[in-house]
């Protein structure tokens, strides 16, 4: 069962992802609030995928990529879900060296079929 961490500070939009992932396609999910809580949940546990908003209410979300693949050794995919232009973002991905973007206004269910098969590539 693949293991996801979502780093977002709204706590309904984690519930909605939570549930569609745990409860329709199997995922094990966990969420935080905030990107220390993030960076030291990645420390303490094993995650397949983790996705980060940028906007977070401690630290932005680059930041929190950043720690999370020194920590790991770049060895997870992180990916960010936003609402940040995508032209934005993109230099955000770069910058950090994540595996790529989903806008946070995307359907759950297109959402969940992104995760299942990157969980299948790996």
């Amino acid at each position: 069962m693949p293991k996801i961490l979502i780093v977002n500070d709204v706590a309904i939009v984690n519930k909605i992802i939570k549930k569609k992932l745990e409860q329709e396609e199997g995922f094990s999910v966990d969420t935080v609030l905030t990107g220390n809580e993030g960076i030291a949940k990645a420390l303490e546990n094993s995650y397949d995928i983790f996705l980060l908003d940028y906007y977070l209410p401690d630290i932005n979300g680059d930041k929190v990529c950043e720690a999370i693949k020194a920590s790991l050794n770049g060895q997870k995919p992180i990916y960010f879900t936003s609402s940040m232009d995508k032209t934005s973002m993109a230099e955000v991905i770069q910058k950090t060296g994540a595996q790529g973007y989903m806008d946070l206004a995307m359907d759950v269910d297109e959402l969940a079929k992104q995760l299942k098969a990157l969980t299948s590539r790996a």
